[in-house]
């Protein structure tokens, strides 16, 4: 008994250990187990080679011209007539609860704002006078037809990824980038622009000395729109980029035959029953909630000389648009901001204008189940060619922006252009973590064990009638945002080619740079 004893006790601790050992061994091959399964067999990895760099493939080189001295000294004009015809009112945006939307009643939305009749008269008074005075179009002072995109600080970054896409997918269109001033400007970043030829960075300071009226980034669309040297403008937020090649845009007969084509937001509209009223569209306050659908102004598509003077009333709307007209127009409701003062300028001066017909779609991220889940991550806008059918042109960021830092990043260091003001003078250094730290995020999982983050249907979607793999070309140009060029990063380099090998079976061999001279 007691030989058994003994041999009971000290061998106790050696079964323990080998327990622990086996239970190692089996989390071990588990896990190896668990990798295998995303990742895709070597013998389909697809090595691809760029004659085909993504921000080199059908590299344009139009030449861009200066914008017009003309356009500023009309905007010098226009300011001069916006500060005489000031609102007689203050309204800075409030809460405008969403769950009332639904059930929202003339009567709800108009005592939601604290105004009489007699304000909304004289305000009308004052709409007038701007309506009256507004500006011709400056023959000559604009040609051609090019793409705008609205960057600057952080967003360039994103906006980096647009550009990308639209070069990869086959556009030869000139393209401006438009920040504030050159303080938002990535060190570098305009100059390697340049290099690829046909592109171009403008800053709106450099053609209006009076910025203080500027408060919020939105309120930029209208210099850029206005200032930009084309006639025929496809304005495109930093993070809406094409899924298609947006060149034959401008050949849509939705296009043809207005000059200009705007794509919904989620919502109806919320707008004041004074708004109808103030901006001369009827001769009294609205007696019924508007049928209106708003608009999401992350693409807009626009002729200047069709619609300069809607523009410059849309500039009106946006120079006071965060002390009134934004609230106005929505009050305070959801897409509280630019996006109304564009349709609401149209229906102001009774233009013809083109609403896309088609409901937008929510693009999801996967769970990892293949269906979707949450609120979504982006908007899918329609190609206006196809009135009758919903074919995705644009994919527009709301929750997951797709910048190759905000979704590789462990710690970064926010660059000085996308600091504000306040932060620039406390001298700190300001730092933010990536999606894939983020345990407790939507794509952690996606992005740690190489599967895809788009779900699978709207991924069919983006790429029916032989389109495009859209999420795996945007993951091609982030690669070469993230390994070459003003944000390249080592680490942010690896992980992202581990990605797209792991995900997409691609191995990129763009070492050395050579096609960063797309040579």
């Amino acid at each position: 008994m007691i030989k058994d004893y003994v041999q009971q006790t000290c061998m106790w601790p050696f079964a323990t250990l080998r327990a622990r050992k086996s239970i190692v061994i089996l989390l071990t091959f588990l896990s190896f187990f668990q990798l295998y399964r995303h990742y895709p067999a070597s013998n389909f990895n697809v090595p691809f080679l760029p004659a085909t760099a993504p921000i080199c493939q059908s590299q344009p080189s139009p030449a861009i011209q200066e914008p017009s001295p003309r356009v500023t000294e009309q905007w010098t004009q226009l300011q001069d007539l916006f500060e005489r015809h000031p609102p007689n009112l203050v309204m800075e945006r409030g809460d405008f609860a969403g769950g009332q939307l639904a059930k929202a009643t003339v009567t709800l939305l108009a005592d939601y704002l604290d105004m009489t009749f007699a304000e909304a008269q004289l305000m009308r008074d004052e709409h007038v006078s701007v309506v009256e005075a507004l500006p011709q179009y400056p023959i000559g002072a604009f040609s051609g037809r090019g793409i705008i995109i609205l960057a600057g600080g952080k967003y360039s970054e994103i906006a980096a990824t647009t550009i990308g896409m639209t070069r990869l997918l086959g556009s030869r269109l000139p393209l401006e980038i438009w920040m504030i001033d050159q303080i938002e400007e990535q060190e570098g970043w305009c100059e390697e622009m340049a290099a690829y030829g046909g592109i171009v960075c403008r800053f709106v300071s450099d053609y209006i000395q009076d910025m203080s009226a500027f408060s919020h980034h939105y309120q930029l669309k209208i210099p850029a729109i206005m200032f930009s040297s084309f006639t025929e403008v496809l304005y495109l937020d930093g993070d809406s980029l094409p899924v298609v090649n947006p060149d034959p845009i401008f050949s849509a007969p939705a296009y043809v035959n207005t000059g200009a084509v705007l794509w919904p937001d989620y919502w109806k509209s919320t707008e004041s029953p004074y708004t109808p009223y103030i901006t001369g569209q009827n001769q009294t306050k609205a007696t019924s909630v508007p049928d209106l659908q708003t608009v999401d102004s992350g693409q807009m598509l626009w002729n200047k000389e069709k619609h300069w003077q809607s523009l410059c009333l849309s500039a009106y709307y946006n120079y006071f648009g965060p002390t009134y007209f934004y609230t106005l127009f929505t009050q305070g409701g959801p897409g509280w901001g630019d996006k109304d003062t564009f349709p609401t300028a149209l229906r102001a001066l009774k233009a013809k204008w083109t609403m896309i017909p088609h409901r937008l779609q929510t693009q999801r991220y996967d769970d990892g189940t293949g269906h979707g889940k949450g609120s979504g991550m982006a908007m899918m806008q329609a190609d206006p060619a196809d009135m009758q059918a919903f074919k995705p042109l644009f994919l527009h960021s709301n929750f997951i922006k797709f910048s190759v830092r905000r979704l590789m990043c462990d710690t970064c260091t926010e660059d000085p252009s996308a600091l504000s003001t306040e932060q620039r003078l406390e001298d700190k250094e300001v730092t933010f973590k990536g999606f894939i730290t983020n345990r407790k995020g939507p794509i952690w999982k996606q992005l740690n064990f190489g599967m895809r983050i788009f779900a699978t249907k709207e991924k069919d979607e983006l790429n029916d009638m032989g389109r495009l793999d859209t999420e795996r070309d945007m993951w091609r140009v982030m690669e070469r945002v993230g390994c070459m060029g003003v944000f390249s990063d080592e680490k942010i380099c690896h992980r992202t080619r581990r990605y797209l090998d792991r995900t997409f079976g691609m191995v990129t061999r763009w070492e050395g740079g050579a096609e960063r001279d797309c040579s």
